[in-house]
Formats: C-alpha cells, sequence, structure tokens
C-alpha cells in the first residue's frame, strides 16, 4: 500500500481505553511512512470543526508543554 503524505487518505480506527486514557492506533503503514518510533514526541491539535491533528515533532524539540 502507498501511502500520499501530501494528500488525504481517510483511515478508519477504533478507539480503546488504556487505563484512564483513551488510545488510538496508528496505522503501521504511516508509522514507517512518517518514520514514527515508540517515545517519539507527537503534537495534537484539537479543531473547533472537530477535527484532531496529529503531527510528530522534532526530536530536539523541548518538552516544555507536553504531558509526559
Amino acid at each position: 500500500m502507498t501511502i500520499s503524505t501530501d494528500g488525504y487518505m481517510p483511515l478508519t480506527r477504533k478507539t480503546r481505553f488504556s487505563g484512564s486514557s483513551i488510545v488510538v492506533t496508528i496505522p503501521s503503514q504511516l508509522v514507517e511512512a512518517f518514520d514514527i518510533n515508540q517515545g517519539d514526541l507527537v503534537e495534537i491539535i484539537p479543531y473547533k470543526n472537530g477535527e484532531i491533528r496529529i503531527k510528530k515533532i522534532d526530536n530536539n524539540y523541548s518538552s516544555r508543554g507536553t504531558n509526559e
């Protein structure tokens, strides 16, 4: 499967509980395409229209303001 890194390709995932949080998994195709690894920081940006953007952040990014 080819992943377009600049196009819109909807993927459906089911949420699940992990402790007191809700988890959404990232499909392996996207993990590989965007070089996401365990322990990487991601930025979660909520929009008023109900959309949520998830963005991998540079490893040199300061952890200030994160909830780890």
